[in-house]
């Protein structure tokens, strides 16, 4: 007779996301063929055509009295069970070698909504030694988008965004001599004002002007994985109520001064964490915070040129184009309501987004929402030594004791410490004043490419990606 354990029954979705994403909590079964998981994952608007393939990053936890276990994936053995929506839309599995997770994506040519049973096998290593009884076994899940293999093109014709910092090729004497195609994910460049790529550092933010750029350091010609949103209040409190004491304690955000009177809305309630506004963007995120998540899911933080890639892809640049393809903000629909949630002014839904309308939507290339406007986007830095030294190891879903993340090659949370830049501007707020990069930053504008800024405020936040193998 088989044995079953089946731990926890109640199929509670998590927090919902833009597309509203909803990940059952998991059936647990542990028999003959080894431990597996069975659960339900559904999001809408889905696509798959011939630029744009979204999907959603599965990773699981057990959760124990104070703190929790990372549970590894097998590389195979990965099926759909169940599809509840009248299109099979063929769901494909890419599973890691490192066992942190398993990307889940529509396989044929698909728009859409899905709704489906998945049966994601379980390595055994993880239960070794572990007593899984008493403790609660979830599934977390973020929704990401695929940027695929190429090459692409960074700064820009307009010598207006030199002065923002943008990125150039050198003429020989540091002067301006065009814009820098990036061809090779293996092949380290310089920068330097006879380098392979310079920029102006006129605020002194924009980072060191000089260092080796090395073959290992993430270019974003290989293939990536982006989270399609920025980390939302939601994912974060999930993410506080899997910890320990001494993890919790350490990245809490919520009792930050101007907290609430900003926007946020993470409450602690009865020892649990719970966000008023789940979907909204999460605020005072410090780059510790954001890293310490990253590793927790099993992703790393993205550089400066992924950023690049996945907000222009293989289009050529204009002089000042944004994310969304043209060289103005005034037509983008995309604006947080009173409450801090994005919604788009004109009533359109995300089901209703095109190639062709997507400067409403201020959607890049590749569909990727908000990398202009919302928060600003940390991104790893070429401006700083500490940047450049980045392998590009993902995150192991294991934190420290005191729950900061434990990758050598990341740019630490010390704001001395350098490495860490800024893209993309962020919105501060209805009161303010908006200027040439705020909210709305140019695709090639940096000026704070090279500055740390770790802190917790309301308008810096971050985005993760994951290396497809």
């Amino acid at each position: 007779m088989k044995r079953i354990i089946t731990l926890i029954l109640l199929l509670v979705p998590m927090h919902v996301q833009g597309s509203g994403l909803k990940v059952s909590t998991p059936i647990l079964y542990m028999d003959s063929e080894g431990p597996y998981a069975v659960l339900n994952v559904s999001w809408d608007n889905a696509w798959n055509n011939e630029t744009n393939n979204d999907g959603v990053w599965l990773f699981f936890k057990s959760i124990l009295e104070d703190g929790y276990r990372h549970i590894s994936v097998l590389n195979e053995g990965h099926t759909t069970v169940a599809v509840f929506t009248d299109v099979n839309p063929e769901l494909g599995f890419e599973a890691m070698s490192d066992g942190a997770g398993v990307y889940i994506y529509p396989a044929i040519p698909f728009r859409g909504s899905i709704s489906a049973t998945l049966r994601i096998a379980l390595n055994p290593e993880s239960f070794r030694g572990f007593n899984t009884r008493g403790a609660s076994f979830l599934a977390y899940g973020i929704e990401m988008v695929s940027i695929p293999q190429g090459g692409f093109q960074i700064g820009s014709l307009d010598t207006t965004s030199l002065d923002y910092g943008a990125f150039y090729k050198p003429n020989g004497d540091g002067g301006f001599g065009g814009i820098v195609t990036i061809e090779s994910e293996s092949e380290s460049f310089s920068v330097g004002s006879s380098g392979d790529v310079y920029y102006r550092a006129k605020g002194g933010y924009e980072g060191d002007q000089a260092g080796e750029v090395p073959n290992a350091f993430p270019k974003g010609v290989a293939p990536f994985i982006i989270m399609k949103y920025e980390p939302t209040e939601g994912q974060y409190a999930d993410f506080l109520n899997s910890l320990s004491q001494a993890q919790k304690a350490e990245r809490v955000i919520h009792n930050e001064d101007g907290y609430t009177e900003l926007g946020g809305t993470i409450i602690l309630k009865e020892g649990m964490f719970y966000s008023l506004i789940p979907n909204k963007p999460s605020m005072f995120m410090s780059w510790a915070d954001a890293m310490a998540y990253a590793d927790w899911a099993g992703l790393r933080p993205m550089t400066e040129l992924e950023f690049t890639k996945a907000a222009r892809g293989t289009s050529s640049p204009e002089e000042g184009d944004f994310p969304w393809g043209t060289n103005t903000k005034d037509q983008v629909q995309r604006f947080p309501n009173e409450k801090g949630k994005y919604v788009m002014l004109n009533g359109w839904e995300e089901s209703d987004l095109t190639d062709e309308n997507k400067k409403y939507f201020g959607a890049s290339y590749y569909w990727v929402m908000d990398l202009a406007g919302s928060l600003w986007e940390r991104v790893v830095s070429i401006g700083h030594e500490k940047g450049r030294s980045f392998m590009g190891s993902h995150g192991d879903g294991l934190l420290s004791a005191n729950g900061t993340a434990t990758n050598a090659d990341w740019p630490i949370g010390d704001e001395e410490s350098g490495g860490v830049g800024f893209r993309g501007g962020g919105f501060y707020g209805f009161d303010r004043e908006y200027h040439e990069f705020n909210p709305f930053s140019p695709v090639s504008y940096r000026p704070y490419g090279g500055w740390h800024g770790t802190m917790r405020t309301h308008s810096y936040g971050a985005r993760f990606v994951r290396s497809l193998e």
